[in-house]
């Protein structure tokens, strides 16, 4: 009987000993799982955004081909649900060309159109002419602008460079820069170091027009309209250029006067192209950039990429 009730008793035991060693494996296993979710995780991530990263690429090249035209139907393809490559074509100078603003003319359509997002008069002109002393060769400020003297007041002996910017990622460094920023957090959008020159009227947004043209904001958004074509939509196939400073004009309201003051630095044409491509996988997008100057040999017109961005 004592045999019997030891047998059992070591029968138990091992029993309550075989439970304990599953609920370790279990929280073990458990714990790996919750370890190794992030990771996991973080790898769906990597292979979403390199998938996208592919499509963005896939739809660059598309773009370049000479015959793809902007608004072309292989610029927005759609492979399976959630995998697309969807691509802008545009003209670089539908941006402002910040190292024109050596010019007055220019440095009056940034205070203007600083004036527009929000900024009043006074810091319009700072931040200008401040971004104007960046580039100038000189030593001496500009009215409302900063040379080495206030850039080294504020621990900054190095500033400024006193010649063209070579990224836009030195203009938080401007005296003045972090006031704009505050109110239009989107600048990076609307300026370029990469273009003609020039502000293109077929690519330019409503605020830039209205600012170099000196337009009411009704006559520079209709401006904008009435590039869309019939759909409404910009950068289809049906998009209608702007040819010439008659047409320009009368849709902006403008004297011919007026026209004269700022022929010199609008096109209808830019010679730099701007390719931007996103490819999405699911839930990931990622954005490629190409800026492509347009080179006409022997009537045939070929795209030559200048710089490569990521977005």
């Amino acid at each position: 009987m004592k045999q019997s009730f030891s047998r059992k008793k070591t029968r138990g035991m091992a029993l309550m000993l075989a439970l304990m060693a599953i609920i370790a494996l279990t929280l073990i296993a458990a714990s790996l799982y919750e370890a190794s979710q992030p990771s996991w995780d973080e790898n769906t991530m990597a292979r979403g955004r390199y998938q996208a990263g592919i499509l963005a690429e896939s739809g660059l090249n598309i773009a370049l081909h000479p015959d793809v035209k902007p608004g072309d139907v292989v610029l927005q393809q759609e492979f399976a649900p959630g995998r697309s490559w969807n691509v802008r074509m545009t003209s670089e100078g539908g941006l402002f060309p910040v190292n024109e603003l050596g010019e007055e003319k220019m440095r009056k359509v940034a205070v203007e159109l600083f004036i527009i997002w929000g900024l009043d008069a006074a810091t319009a002109n700072r931040v200008t002419d401040s971004l104007a002393d960046w580039i100038d060769t000189d030593s001496d400020p500009l009215p409302n602008g900063a040379e080495n003297p206030w850039y080294a007041s504020m621990g900054y002996p190095q500033f400024p460079a006193n010649e063209p910017f070579t990224s836009l990622e030195q203009l938080p460094f401007v005296a003045g820069m972090d006031q704009l920023e505050r109110m239009q957090p989107f600048w990076r959008d609307y300026f370029t170091i990469e273009s003609d020159g020039l502000i293109d009227l077929n690519a330019a947004p409503a605020d830039l027009i209205q600012a170099l043209t000196n337009s009411t904001p009704d006559a520079a958004a209709g401006f904008v309209t009435s590039r869309y074509g019939d759909d409404g939509i910009e950068n289809t196939i049906d998009d209608v250029k702007i040819t010439s400073a008659t047409e320009a004009r009368a849709l902006l309201g403008m004297s011919e006067s007026a026209w004269t003051e700022i022929s010199s630095f609008v096109t209808f044409a830019g010679t730099v192209q701007r390719i931007e491509s996103t490819g999405r996988v699911g839930d990931f997008t990622e954005t490629r950039i190409i800026l492509a100057e347009q080179v006409t040999e022997n009537n045939k017109t070929t795209l030559h990429p200048l710089a490569r961005l990521r977005k």
